[in-house]
């Protein structure tokens, strides 16, 4: 009955154009103003991509163990667009840690954040097109207006939106998973007709190519399918488990199609492809290093955060920055899920319990891992729990209008769920163009921050200065972040300079530059930059200081400002 009832609907093109005219612009506008601090080592990869790719060294196209090749591949295409003539130069293949790319691009009359805009623009549609199949596979499972009003909420959540304006692995990782979920359960609820498997795993094979904790779906999937088998009344328990078998080795073999055929790398080493990506993987979230520092997978030394404390890190984080609509329409999925008798009329009770099943596991996977705590690690929980929330939503406006007459207009679900989508919009623009640091409002801090936003706004202030191309800005952890938007000469203070306390190193960067650019917004996550901060205060105030929703970012000092009594505290001679 549901699908033939949504069959039935009129109006899915427009839709289609309502839910892309809500969602692209914020993709679009000011989409080049703030770089993170993993974006530009993307950008060196890529570029690293395209040049194994157009050489033809397919062995050499892995960079990195995520493995992040939809990335590679997207700036490939970007730089193919806008510098095509980059794998002709002999430069061979740059390390993403230094700045000799950028400095090859500048002698070359390319800038870095041509690149990055050009990607941007790719990673867009790549994120539209997936999002229009996310969609048309909603509309095949649940209410019309359940299915616009959660993909809004997911895709212009802040948080969410922040991390898809960038060239991040998670944004496309999210949607994947989404369409990898939705086309196994169309198929499994919908008749079995296999091209929505095979959509299922394609997507898969895409997620694993972007990021391989992606894997969480082999498990999802595996439920789903078993689950159906146990429904299968009318089949004896050797044919359901053969059809189980079937079911899951098509949609495997899809992923693994996909995988093999995108990755070059996958045509000449896949072993050498495979150990990279999965020994690094179960070496990182098990051991907690990768393998060049752990040198081997030890299953004795395998570590699991025993208690709740990653989980309940994880989902206050997740609380703190999403909005008060998706905690709402959350409670009001939960509550319609589990004390209302019946299916619902918006979405199956399957769909649901899947969504929030889906969502848990990332959560738990990377609360129990013993890896790096990012909140974006889990931003397919978001997608997922804002997909969930606009069902919730829809249940209970049906709700209402079964109650109130008055409430029974023809256009009342249209414009009660455009109104909850602008209120999403409206959350999320006061954190412009840095959505990600969107805090909740009991929280007293955002879930992910000093992540390089403010950066373009100091190089844009010093960019400012008289000649400012002859100008030589110290940056800590610049490269990229400030590099990009600075037209004078960016030196990188970096970390590690700290970490050793090798302040020979800092002072001789310091006194053949002009600025020297801090960003004490992380001196609580690295204490360490206190020794630098610290000795200043008191001593010589800053030439520019950059707030972001008040809170002080950047400090920028002119070097001549800084008076010698600064270096003679650091032990300088």
């Amino acid at each position: 009955m549901m699908k033939k009832k949504i069959q039935d609907k009129p109006g899915r093109s427009l839709l289609v154009i309502l839910l892309f005219l809500l969602i692209l612009p914020s993709w679009l506008i000011q989409n080049d103003r703030v770089i993170n601090v993993d974006e530009p080592r993307w950008i060196v990869r890529g570029a690293n991509f395209y040049y194994a790719i157009t050489h033809k060294e397919f062995d050499k196209t892995i960079f990195e163990y995520h493995p992040g090749v939809t990335n590679m591949w997207i700036v490939s295409v970007a730089m193919h667009i806008y510098f095509p003539g980059y794998r002709g130069q002999g430069q061979g293949y740059f390390d993403p840690l230094k700045q000799k790319f950028e400095e090859f691009l500048r002698k070359n009359g390319k800038e870095a954040i041509d690149l990055v805009r050009t990607s941007r623009y790719i990673h867009a549609g790549v994120l539209a097109l997936t999002t229009l199949v996310a969609f048309v596979l909603l509309l095949q499972i649940m209410d019309p207006m359940a299915a616009l009003l959660g993909m809004t909420l997911a895709l212009l959540a802040p948080f969410y939106l922040g991390h898809s304006r960038l060239m991040n692995l998670e944004g496309m990782l999210s949607l994947f998973v989404l369409v990898s979920f939705l086309g196994l359960q169309v198929y499994l609820s919908q008749g079995s007709r296999v091209q929505y498997l095979l959509i299922s795993g394609a997507a898969f094979g895409l997620a694993q190519l972007t990021k391989s904790s992606s894997i969480v779906i082999m498990g999802m999937a595996g439920l789903m399918i078993l689950a159906d088998l146990v429904k299968r009344d009318e089949k004896l328990l050797k044919e359901k488990i053969w059809d189980a078998v079937k079911i899951f080795a098509i949609w495997f073999g899809m992923a693994a199609f996909v995988y093999t055929v995108l990755w070059p790398g996958m045509w000449v080493a896949p072993g050498k492809m495979l150990a990279e990506v999965y020994g690094n993987a179960v070496s990182y979230a098990f051991q907690g290093a990768r393998l060049d520092v752990t040198e081997e997978l030890s299953p004795d030394g395998f570590n699991l955060d025993s208690g709740s404390n990653g989980i309940v890190h994880f989902v206050k984080a997740w609380a703190s920055s999403s909005t008060p609509l998706t905690w709402i329409g959350l409670i009001f999925a939960l509550f319609f899920l589990f004390f209302k008798e019946g299916n619902s009329p918006v979405a199956s009770k399957t769909t649901q319990i899947y969504l929030l099943v889906l969502g848990g596991l990332f959560i738990v996977m990377f609360g129990l891992a013993q890896g790096r705590d990012s909140q974006h690690y889990i931003l397919s929980s978001y997608v997922t729990f804002d997909v969930l929330a606009g069902v919730g939503w829809v249940c209970f406006l049906k709700q209402a209008q079964a109650r109130w007459s008055a409430l029974r207009r023809p256009y009342f679900l249209v414009v009660a769920c455009l109104a909850l989508t602008g209120a999403q919009i409206l959350f999320g623009l006061p954190y412009s163009p840095y959505y990600f640091n969107y805090t909740a409002p009991f929280a007293s801090a955002p879930a992910t921050y000093g992540y390089g936003e403010g950066y373009s706004e100091a190089a844009d202030y010093l960019a400012r200065k008289p000649n400012a191309q002859a100008l030589r800005a110290y940056v800590y952890n610049g490269m990229g972040t400030f590099s990009y938007f600075f037209p004078g000469e960016t030196v990188i203070f970096k970390r590690v300079y700290i970490l050793k306390d090798d302040f020979e190193t800092i002072f001789a960067d310091m006194h053949r530059s002009d600025y020297l650019v801090l960003y004490p917004i992380v001196r609580g996550k690295q204490p360490e930059t206190e020794k630098i901060l610290g000795k200043l205060e008191g001593v010589v105030a800053p030439e520019k200081i950059i707030y972001i929703h008040g809170q002080e970012y950047i400090q920028i000092y002119r070097i001549a400002d800084i008076p010698e009594t600064f270096y003679s505290t650091l032990g300088a001679p």
